[in-house]
């Protein structure tokens, strides 16, 4: 792969020298931004459950039907749309360990950019153009290139556009897509944005359709028939996983209604700071499209917008749209800058002799720098005390308190995973996948209260209820967040039922009063009002650590459950 040392510009430009060491350093200091961005920022809240559920799955060697580490509906049907995800993850973390994911998730990350940088790479474009425009890509991946089954999405949507652009290299084009299904069926059993990829490529397939009637203005009747024959078997992929219709039967019953409580099913105008990403990324599509002189292929550009559409309803959609801008936009971009930048009317003069030196000093200064940030950004991977409830979990397992947990949705998944097996929750991140509607609106009618607007209930949750989540199954203890669940807080600190046992700046824990704890109640709780501080080692369990931490298997210890 020979660098573009020599640019030639138009005929009023002259002819620009750039060393060799220059443009491969600038490369290299664009590739670390990259690996930066996607590089560890904090652990994601479900990823202790996903990890939990794959290795349930290893231990007992069956694929559970029902909701398990739950009190509230342990015989619910369980609808996981996540399962090679959770398979995946469960395995490499008993193989390279926490570190490891985390290591291996921002590789993941540059492999993918890097595919589409070779493929612009491929069709002409300079190393260092492709580079730069690589950036806002992986700002557009950053802010959710977590490990979550998400990644899995982006992967294969990645692989989806690949497919597109090799079957256009056929002259039966549509026949290569059918390489598409067995990729559209790993999807379904990975995660919930295979409806995404299902539509994206049914629209490329009824495009490129309609694009090559118009071409030949006539009907195409063999090439009707095999585009919707690729639809119909596209959809069919959602039927291909343990659940049968099961599953295609939840997402119209999931995706019916909207889901305020949750941040990252926000629109656009309430995606906070990736909401300027998605503006950069709009604003240098519209610049490519409209200052490009290159072609614009129809089918490229109307998916393109379409994509590009989505993020408005749910800002989470934004890493799909900024592949696809990798894909399709950079051509374009380089086009347009070509077009309106300046000529250059005096030769450069080639860098020698103290300013080579200074420039070189400089350049390896910023890359060691940008090294080092990407090597501490991984180092520093472990659990903020300041984000999850670690010294109230080390708190519970001191004093054996131990049974029936509600838990504030944040930290759901990771008090079920580091306190099992003598403790369940109530309601997790796993959300209506294996929870009726009842109790989601139960548990956030006790955390936000009956104050709180932005909320979407089913009729059968009946009036907004503080108290139903603390009736149903029977809890014994309730872990909140101070800041968050004001609301929870408050009710708890005034019910007759329910005592303080440990407070920090973070967390407070609630438990039931019985009557075993009425005879210790002259002690006083643990409480402090400082917000711990310092990461934990992962995954911060308070009796177990390392690459076996989530075995279903404990220690033999008898816990005591607080009960009547």
């Amino acid at each position: 792969m020979s660098s573009p040392l020599v640019q030639n510009h138009t005929a009023e430009n002259t002819i620009s020298v750039t060393p060799g060491w220059l443009h491969w350093g600038i490369i290299s200091l664009l590739q670390l931004s990259c690996a930066l961005l996607l590089s560890w920022r904090t652990v994601d809240a479900d990823l202790w459950g996903h990890i939990q559920y794959g290795q349930d799955w290893l231990s007992t060697g069956t694929l559970p039907a029902t909701a398990t580490h739950t009190f509230t509906t342990p015989d619910h049907p369980w609808i996981n749309h996540e399962n090679l995800f959770e398979l995946a993850v469960a395995c490499c973390h008993t193989w390279f360990g926490g570190q490891g994911l985390m290591l291996g998730k921002c590789l993941l990350g540059m492999l993918l950019l890097n595919v589409i940088g070779w493929r612009l790479h491929r069709q002409g474009l300079p190393l260092l153009p492709v580079s730069l425009c690589l950036l806002p890509v992986a700002a557009g991946l950053a802010e959710y290139w977590q490990i979550r089954p998400q990644l899995f999405s982006f992967v294969l949507f990645t692989a989806l556009l690949c497919l597109f652009e090799f079957s256009e290299r056929s002259a039966t084009r549509l026949r290569r897509l059918w390489l598409a299904i067995p990729l559209l069926i790993v999807w379904t059993n990975s995660h919930g944005g295979v409806l995404a990829g299902i539509c994206v490529f049914a629209a490329w397939v009824s495009l490129t359709v309609l694009h090559r009637c118009l071409q030949t203005r006539s009907i195409q009747p063999r090439m009707l028939v095999e585009g919707l024959c690729l639809t119909i078997a596209a959809a069919g992929t959602l039927f291909v996983n343990p659940y049968g219709s099961a599953l295609p039967r939840w997402y119209a019953v999931s995706l019916s209604a909207p889901r305020p409580e949750v941040s990252e099913w926000a629109g656009l105008f309430d995606g906070g700071p990736a909401a300027i990403i998605y503006a950069a990324l709009a604003s240098l599509t519209a610049a490519g499209l409209l200052l490009s002189s290159r072609r614009r292929d129809p089918v490229q550009t109307l998916l393109l917008l379409i994509i590009a559409a989505q993020p408005l309803g749910h800002i989470r959609h934004l890493p799909f749209f900024a592949i696809a801008f990798g894909f399709w936009m950079p051509a374009h971009l380089l086009s347009a800058w070509q077009r309106i930048s300046p000529p250059m009317r005096q030769t450069a003069q080639p860098v020698q002799g103290i300013a080579a030196v200074l420039l070189k000093l400089e350049l390896a200064t910023l890359t060691a720098g940008m090294l080092a940030a990407v090597v501490i950004a991984q180092g520093r991977f472990g659990v903020p005390r300041n984000e999850y409830p670690v010294n109230a979990i080390e708190f519970m397992h001191r004093n054996n308190l131990h049974g029936r947990l509600v838990v504030t949705f944040d930290w759901a998944q990771y008090a079920l995973a580091a306190l099992a097996p003598h403790t369940t929750v109530s309601f997790d991140g796993r959300y209506d996948t294996c929870y009726p509607m009842q109790i989601v609106d139960w548990h956030f009618d006790l955390l936000y209260g009956p104050e709180y607007k932005r909320r979407h209930r089913v009729p059968a949750s009946g009036p907004i209820s503080q108290q139903q989540a603390l009736d149903v199954g029977h809890p014994n203890l309730v872990l909140l967040n101070r800041q968050a669940d004001r609301p929870a807080v408050q009710y708890l600190r005034q019910h007759p039922e329910w005592q303080l046992a440990y407070q920090d700046g973070l967390a407070c824990l609630f438990q039931r009063r019985t009557d075993r704890t009425a005879q210790t109640s002259t002690a006083l709780p643990c409480t402090t009002d400082e917000i711990p501080t310092g990461i934990a080692a992962w995954p911060a369990f308070p009796d177990r650590a390392g690459r076996l931490a989530f075995t279903r298997y404990m220690p033999s210890a008898t816990p005591r459950e607080n009960q009547h």
